[in-house]
């Protein structure tokens, strides 16, 4: 099924399917991703089927609030955070103990986030009051999909949260701030210089 973003209701439908443990497909400020409860194991794992991976996940939280109960922060971290979220980028920071499920992050000390600048998944995100994983759509080591129509072809099954906007993208910018020298993994749509 394909959803709008622009209602109440599919903001409603999107987070009972997430409590659920279903997987979703919606959009972000780059590219659409699949999405499922983060703190559901069973549903992470579902997750690594479909993509055919077992590698760690970022994750979407909606408030630096919310970040802060998932990740270690400093007040040197934050600044330098709060000048570049919300937006197209993933940190990747020390994970703090949470109740992200063991396959999110796997045997890493570090766990990636994203706050993009999208409202829908920010306030799914907000109303369920957990984070959700954040990946491409698709299975891993194939192109990403990012044209409804594709994806829903591939994916019949599952519920696609659409923005009616398609647009090219590099994917996020990826900056470790986990260890000093802070650095850039991979440059993606945020033009950022440390």
């Amino acid at each position: 099924m394909i959803y709008n973003t622009n209602t109440l209701e599919n903001l409603y439908k999107a987070s009972d399917l997430l409590l659920k443990g279903e997987i979703i497909v919606y959009p972000t400020d780059t590219l659409y991703g699949f999405g499922v409860d983060a703190t559901n194991t069973e549903a992470v794992s579902k997750l690594n089927h479909l993509k055919n991976r077992q590698r760690p996940y970022s994750i979407i939280v909606n408030s630096l609030d919310m970040l802060k109960k998932y990740a270690i922060l400093n007040d040197e971290l934050k600044e330098q955070i709060v000048s570049i979220l919300p937006g197209p980028v993933t940190i990747i920071l020390n994970k703090s103990i949470n109740d992200l499920s063991p396959l999110v992050t796997l045997d890493l000390n570090t766990v990636g986030i994203r706050i993009p600048d999208s409202n829908f998944i920010l306030k799914v995100v907000q109303q369920i009051n957990r984070p959700i994983i954040t990946t491409s759509v698709n299975v891993h080591g194939e192109d990403a999909l990012n044209d409804i129509k594709l994806i829903n072809k591939k994916y019949p099954d599952i519920n696609i949260f659409q923005n009616n906007v398609i647009k090219d993208s590099k994917g996020s910018t990826i900056i470790d701030f986990s260890n000093k020298p802070f650095k850039i993994l991979r440059r993606g749509d945020a033009e950022i210089n440390l």
